[in-house]
């Protein structure tokens, strides 16, 4: 370790001054009985010197400094610092080349850091540390490499001598800490043998060892995993069971028996014969796991096991000599004759062998369902129930649908006014005075809505909470975001039927008519800082998976709770935001006077520390290369999907930490995939990392540029989503074609549809069949997509309502698959999809991948011959130009091109004054 000034450190005077006394001391010590001075010999010599374990380690270790990285946090006064590589130049400390992991440690001097921050002032770097470093007592100051980013920064700085010290000589310290208690305990005990023993083991710590064990390797999966879990069966409902009950006063009765004449009336009965009924009862298929397992048992026995092995093991071909295989040949010259006519027939069993795999599992092929016999009515949607409310949803387009994740055949929408951005203007004091919900409508009763989520604006998009579905987010048109608890309301949902039924059975004497079809309201719990929110309407909103835990930083933690507490929203302010919906800790965070107000009695309290003052964690910004405008994402995805634990199986076999214990300091996990795909409202897809890079003009914190923008879609994204059967594969619909993407592949999208006949205005992926999706268009018609059957017309058109279509839904169910529709006119409609579009082909998934792959492979070919015939553009222009006799270009070198931007620069600030003078504003110089 060597400081900037070339000097030495008290690390290396250290280390220099004991090998000194230890090689003047191997000289003048004892020659016979040890072997201290000679390398070669580290062997049986070097144990019958009689030193203490514990005490060579201490001391061998003082030679070294401190490791600050083995902690999870810094010591005190340190602190990380950023270099950049400009500053490393000049103060001659680049990293990796100058100073390396191994030698992290460097000393700088004082007064050149502050001969820096005097010339470069705020461009310094140090300039975070200015006021520290000018109060530091010291001349040297020391600084640590963190090659790592353990602390967030690539260098941390050492502001006191108390920790430098420390740093430097961390157990040498320690020593003569216990030296010095030694000394005044037992000052007349043996002081020659002390020094005898200081002597043997001075001469021997330059030799010791230090054993570490090998870390234990974890499982490597194979592929066995995933085949167990296809074939394991799980029961996909909930049992059913049945109570048999009698009235308690029936129990202990008194009996009277008695014996009564059998031909007298009402003491007999004739029962004549019929037919048995149960033979006429249809067999119905069910579904039904069972287990085959033997019962444990411990059981002993007393034998002498002994180590299996093979009584012999043939590891080389036997091979005949030249007599013995004519003795071989003469001994069976029969049995060759035969083997040499059945030769064509082992020839055609090879050559169908390799034709046809005889030994496939048929069972495995056969297909689930038998489509040969379909009907051309079995192939269409069939209407199942259309939803619609005069008072409600009249005249008020459905922006998104959404199922209830738990309780079956309960659907919600949100609804927002057909108005544009001036229309809303004018018509402000009109909306304002309305109330906005989000309706929520039940299979069991469809003529009026089960529950209102009341909310401050018209609701664009909402989510169920995927853990909590008691949970909902939502956001407004106004830039804000909404939460609502309906725990309350959770009974009134699960129990349609027997609330229908106890209002058919009407009361004789009614006080309010209206009482009884009254609908329940929720109120919101929560409202998102208005100052901190969107300045302009919430376009999409999706909760974060459970799995995984975003910090302030961007970086991805494992989520132990396995809940959902974080959302993301993208707005049209050019923002993508990351909510949390856990409330701060901070005592900024509480507002005496706010919290001091009762809410009201129907708001639930889940989220009333929220309330008006929920800002979001982070912020995405997705900047164009204009200064002035950019990109507003009004769709988003990201690659982690609810459910997928991949990344922590990933990430648990990569990582030798043991995170057993979940109070310590949590580590990013490294595998997170942390880009995000976003469509714009121009129709640009854009793929950018969300993590904040430091900007190297301004040094701020800041969302880097995206790593490519492809505008191929000719109006807004209306749909973007990943697959549900392939992470990687993203499907955006917007204008009037669709487009397929592949993560790595930035030249472009590997598929792209043709012009529709009419603008598509949503979409969705199947979520049981992988090459199936989709899309709905603004004449009310949806179209079906299966890239396995065709990829440049769609497979199926179905018009299905008058009005142009705005939100489309699927919910699978195990008996039915359904899908939801909303038009501009507030009506949901739910259809039954056929059975062919919802029953997957045998080996569908593998044929998508392998046509995925072909794609893949020609997008690249096709890259790769676009960038060939440039280059023969560009030599063919050449040629023409070396033929007609025209000097090609010349390259100028740098300093050529500097003198020639400076020449133009002075041209134009000659042009400047001269225009200047002309207007007044400089006078002229004598």
């Amino acid at each position: 370790m060597k400081s900037v000034n070339e000097k030495e450190t008290p690390v290396e005077n250290t280390l220099r001054n004991k090998s000194a006394r230890g090689s003047s001391k191997s000289r003048s010590g004892r020659k016979s009985g040890s072997s201290l001075g000679k390398p070669a010999d580290k062997g049986g010599s070097r144990h019958s010197d009689a030193v203490d374990g514990s005490s060579l380690t201490s001391i061998k270790e003082s030679h070294k400094p401190l490791d600050i990285f083995i902690r999870n946090e810094l010591m005190p006064n340190c602190a990380p610092i950023f270099l950049s590589k400009s500053t490393q130049k000049i103060f001659n400390i680049v990293t990796d080349e100058q100073i390396t992991r191994e030698s992290p440690i460097i000393l700088l001097n004082k007064s050149d850091i502050l001969k820096d921050l005097q010339l470069r002032a705020a461009v310094s770097d140090f300039s975070v540390q200015k006021v520290a470093i000018k109060n530091y007592p010291g001349s040297d100051i020391l600084l640590i490499y963190d090659a790592d980013y353990k602390f967030g920064q690539n260098f941390v700085i050492v502001l006191s001598e108390e920790t430098k010290s420390l740093i430097l000589n961390p157990v040498k310290q320690a020593v003569d800490g216990q030296s010095e208690h030694d000394s005044n305990g037992d000052m007349n005990d043996g002081i020659n043998d002390d020094e005898d023993n200081i002597e043997e083991y001075k001469e021997s710590s330059d030799l010791c060892f230090l054993f570490k064990s090998k870390s234990e390797h974890g499982w490597i999966e194979l592929g066995s995993e995933n085949e167990i879990t296809e074939m394991n069966t799980f029961e996909t409902r909930s049992k059913v069971y049945t109570i048999f009950q009698r009235p308690r006063k029936e129990f202990g009765s008194v009996l009277h028996l008695q014996d009564e004449n059998a031909t007298q009336k009402g003491f007999s009965e004739q029962i004549l014969s019929r037919e048995d009924e149960s033979f006429n009862i249809p067999i119905m298929e069910l579904d039904k796991s069972t287990t085959n397992c033997e019962i444990t048992c411990d059981k002993g026995v007393n034998t002498n096991w002994r180590y299996p092995k093979n009584a012999f093991t043939q590891y080389a071909p036997r091979m005949y000599t030249s007599d013995e295989l004519k003795h071989f040949y003469h001994e069976n010259n029969d049995a060759l004759l035969k083997i040499s006519k059945l030769y064509p027939l082992f020839e055609q069993s090879l050559l169908e062998n390799e034709m046809y795999n005889f030994l496939s599992n048929d069972y495995e092929n056969l297909p689930i369902g038998d489509e040969t016999y379909d009907t051309r009515s079995d192939n269409t949607f069939k209407e199942f129930l259309s939803f619609t409310d005069l008072k409600y949803s009249k005249n008020k387009a459905i922006t998104m649908i959404q199922w209830h994740p738990n309780i079956k055949g309960i659907i919600a929408t949100s609804i927002s006014e057909r108005l544009i951005y001036d229309q809303r203007i004018d018509q402000a004091s009109r909306i304002l005075l309305q109330s906005t919900h989000i309706i929520l409508w039940s299979f069991n009763d469809p003529l009026k809505p089960q529950l209102l989520l009341n909310a401050p604006d018209d609701i664009i998009c909402f989510q169920f909470n995927p853990t909590n579905s008691n949970y909902i987010a939502g956001g407004c048109v106004n830039g804000q975001v909404v939460l609502w608890d309906i725990e309350k309301h959770i009974d009134d949902l699960t129990n349609v039927k027997s609330r229908l039924k106890q209002n058919n059975q009407m009361p004789l004497f009614v006080f309010d008519e209206n009482e009884l079809n009254k609908v329940s309201i929720s109120h919101y719990s929560a409202l998102s800082n208005i100052e901190s929110s969107h300045g302009l309407p919430i376009m999409d909103l999706k909760w974060i998976p459970d799995h995984l835990e975003i910090n302030r930083l961007g970086y991805c933690f494992e989520n132990y709770t396995q809940k959902c507490v974080q959302l993301m929203t993208c707005g049209l302010n050019g923002e993508i935001l990351l909510w949390d919906i856990r409330p701060e800790k901070t005592p900024l965070a509480i507002n005496k006077t706010s919290d001091s107000l009762k809410p009201p009695i129907n708001v639930p309290l889940t989220f009333s520390a929220l309330d008006l003052k929920w800002k979001p964690l982070l912020r995405i910004h997705l900047y164009t290369n204009d200064p002035v405008n950019d990109h507003a994402p009004i769709k988003f995805c990201i690659r982690e999907m609810q459910g997928d634990r991949s990344l922590l199986t990933s990430n648990t076999k990569d990582s030798s930490i043991n995170t057993t214990d979940k109070s310590s300091k949590l580590l990013p996990l490294p595998n997170a995939d942390t880009h995000i795909y976003a469509g714009t409202e121009d129709g640009a897809i854009v793929y950018v990392d969300w993590i904040p890079h430091k900007d190297q003009d301004t040094g701020k914190m800041q969302t880097p540029k995206p790593e490519f923008c492809s505008s191929r879609h000719d109006g807004p994204i209306s749909y973007l989503c990943h697959s549900p059967f392939d992470s990687s594969l993203v499907l955006a619909i917007g204008g009037w074609i669709w487009t397929m993407w592949k993560e790595g592949v930035t030249s472009g999208p590997i598929i792209e549809s043709g012009r529709a006949n009419k603008p598509l205005t949503g979409g969705s992926w199947s979520p049981t069949r992988p090459s199936v999706f989709y899309t709905c268009r603004v004449d009310g018609s949806i179209e079906v997509w299966d890239l396995l059957d065709k990829t440049y017309e769609p497979t199926m058109i179905q018009s299905i309502s008058a009005n142009s279509l705005t939100a489309l839904s699927i919910w699978d169910s195990p008996k039915r698959q359904f899908i939801a529709t909303g038009d501009i006119q507030g009506v949901l409609q739910l259809f039954i999809v056929p059975r062919r579009l919802k029953t997957p082909l045998p080996s569908e998934l593998k044929k998508f991948n392998e046509y995925i792959e072909r794609e893949v492979k020609r997008k690249e070919f096709v890259s790769m011959r676009w960038n060939l015939r440039e280059q023969e553009k560009i030599e063919q222009e050449a040629e023409n130009k070396r033929k007609a006799g025209l000097a090609p270009a010349v390259m100028l070198s740098d300093e050529e091109i500097i003198q020639k931007e400076k020449l133009e620069y002075e041209k134009y600030l000659s042009e400047e004054h001269v225009f200047l003078r002309s207007l007044g504003l400089v006078e002229e110089e004598d």
